[in-house]
């Protein structure tokens, strides 16, 4: 199963029901949907059994990792996903941020032995909700299941921690390249200059930035004209824009911001 054949099949949301191996009673309104990939040894039935027996409010669905599976998984719907380690498909990034912006309501729970810790990390670093390994029982699963379908996650704390740790440690060094690049924009402005950018960075009008910084309206006049042919833009909204430009850690931060709400347009106008 590669993430080739997650796009194409999950560009179909419309096709004809398929057959799906169904463990449990018939579909209702209020019932969650489970579902279910993983290779058909004795914890995959053990687990579709558990879930079958323990809640009328579940109706389970278990498919083997093949080619047809995750067409089977689009015609299901499910509330809930639950995934065979053994089953994610390499790399695991793609296959799982797939599901999640095309399902963004879906709950993912993987599960499997031999889970090393840089592992899990990587699968909650995809965005999946929780997780059961080999330290864990069939009430944890329950419990796990119990705690994603009312929103929340199931991750083992020291992964939380390392996962604070990091996202701690990226915030410092994107405020690091933030004034690293603030203190190279300024080495080529003079201190006026900067403190008028400072004052339409804020979204001031002349009349107001004039007030500010103590000069006539021409004196701000000739300090914005200078500054914009420095940064080569026409007006104070490209200026903005331009700073922003400057200091960001991505390039071409305001293209990808175009590009990003283009496409968004352009989905809900396919959408609609």
């Amino acid at each position: 199963m590669t993430d080739t054949n997650l796009n194409s099949v999950m560009s179909d949301l419309e096709s004809s029901p398929r057959n799906i191996t169904d463990i449990g009673r018939q579909q209702t309104s209020d019932q969650t949907r489970i579902f279910i990939i993983g290779h058909q040894d004795f914890s995959v039935h053990g687990l579709a059994s558990m879930l079958e027996a323990g809640d009328d409010s579940f109706t389970v669905s278990c498919v083997e990792p093949n080619e047809a599976c995750m067409a089977k998984f689009t015609d299901a719907r499910p509330d809930a996903l639950l995934i065979q380690n053994s089953s994610l498909p390499q790399p695991i990034e793609p296959f799982l941020r797939g599901i999640l912006q095309r399902f963004p309501a879906i709950r993912i729970l993987v599960f499997g032995k031999g889970m090393s810790d840089e592992h899990l990390y990587r699968l909650v670093r995809t965005g999946i909700h929780g997780y059961i390994n080999e330290r864990m029982n069939g009430d944890h699963f329950k419990r796990a299941l119990d705690r994603l379908l009312d929103g929340g996650h199931w991750v083992e704390r020291h992964i939380v921690e390392r996962f604070i740790a990091s996202q701690q440690s990226f915030d410092e060094l994107l405020e690091s390249r933030f004034n690293e690049r603030i203190e190279h924009l300024c080495e080529g402005l003079t201190r006026r200059e900067v403190e008028i950018l400072c004052e339409v960075v804020k979204g001031l009008a002349i009349k107001q930035i004039a007030e500010h910084v103590h000069l006539s309206h021409q004196g701000v006049k000739m300090h914005l004209a200078k500054l914009f042919r420095k940064f080569n833009v026409n007006n104070r909204n490209q200026l903005i824009l331009a700073t922003f430009d400057s200091i960001s850690p991505v390039d071409g931060l305001s293209n990808l911001l175009r590009d990003g709400l283009n496409r968004r347009l352009s989905n809900k106008a396919t959408s609609g």
